[in-house]
């Protein structure tokens, strides 16, 4: 039997009156991708949300998001990003999580089980009220991850975390990555039920392997990150189609589809038999 796990990223919902950069209309385009995600010919047994799902965290941002959220009707998992703060995400989702300081987490999926990782800063907000937007992997959760993993074994496991475990080559951007990722690729490397890992934080599709497994990071429903592999390239997104992935499973191996949406182009048959 084949499973369908949806990916969405990276979606930044804010609140009525918020004063950043808005490159679209970020709550519109997270609407957009339900209404898309819904009308898939084959309907997906689960979504899956890796990060950002806010722009600042706040518990109205969060319940804006489960509103948007709302109309799937299939179990919907969240991790945090550097964007969110768990003490909203915990108030609007109600995952398995590990505790109050690492909202990791393990659930059943089909025939796959999903540990969503906690990547973000122990000490996310600081003493001058600065968000500290990097990865971390400290003690304590790379126990909890070793254990969780091992708790798995025999069942097709993946990995959903926010900030990605590898080097990009965008460099403003790996610059909050995951710190310790030689510590995660090592935890990896002990439990060979691990068979996908899903990251966001890069607005953009990208692909590599961490000690013999698919690592990949979803595209945004917003803005994607601009492609520039220059060491010295200053930060800059540009506004290509949104989307998000459907990743199959048939119990062997995985196959990634990228689905954009709100292109303003209509499908087309050509007619062929």
């Amino acid at each position: 039997m084949t499973f369908l796990l949806a990916q969405i990223s990276d979606t930044h919902v804010v609140a009525p009156g918020h004063d950043g950069e808005l490159y679209v209309d970020n709550n519109a385009r997270l609407r957009l991708a339900v209404e898309r995600l819904l009308a898939e010919t084959v309907t997906p047994g689960a979504v899956l949300l890796t990060g950002d799902l806010t722009d600042l965290g706040t518990y109205e941002e969060m319940a804006i998001v489960a509103e948007l959220l709302a109309p799937l009707t299939m179990p919907v998992f969240v991790v945090p990003g550097n964007h969110d703060l768990r003490s909203s995400l915990r108030t609007a989702f109600g995952m398995p999580w590990a505790a109050d300081d690492n909202m990791s987490w393990v659930v059943d999926a089909g025939p796959i089980t999903v540990l969503g990782l906690d990547t973000l800063a122990a000490d996310q907000i600081d003493a001058d009220g600065e968000v500290n937007h990097g990865g971390e992997l400290d003690d304590t959760r790379a126990q909890w991850l070793d254990e969780a993993l091992a708790a798995t074994a025999g069942r097709p496991t993946v990995i959903a975390m926010h900030h990605p475990p590898f080097t990009t080559g965008i460099g403003w951007m790996d610059q909050t990555g995951l710190d310790d990722r030689t510590r995660f690729a090592d935890i990896v490397g002990a439990h060979p039920h691990v068979t996908r890992i899903f990251c966001g934080h890069l607005h953009r599709s990208i692909t590599t392997t961490i000690a013999g497994v698919l690592c990949s990071t979803g595209l945004s429903t917003i803005h994607q990150v601009e492609l520039n592999l220059a060491p010295d390239a200053r930060p800059q997104v540009v506004c290509d189609p949104p989307g998000y992935q459907l990743h199959m499973f048939d119990g062997n191996c995985w196959v990634t589809h990228t689905r954009h949406f709100d292109t303003g182009r209509a499908v087309i048959d050509p007619g062929w038999a």
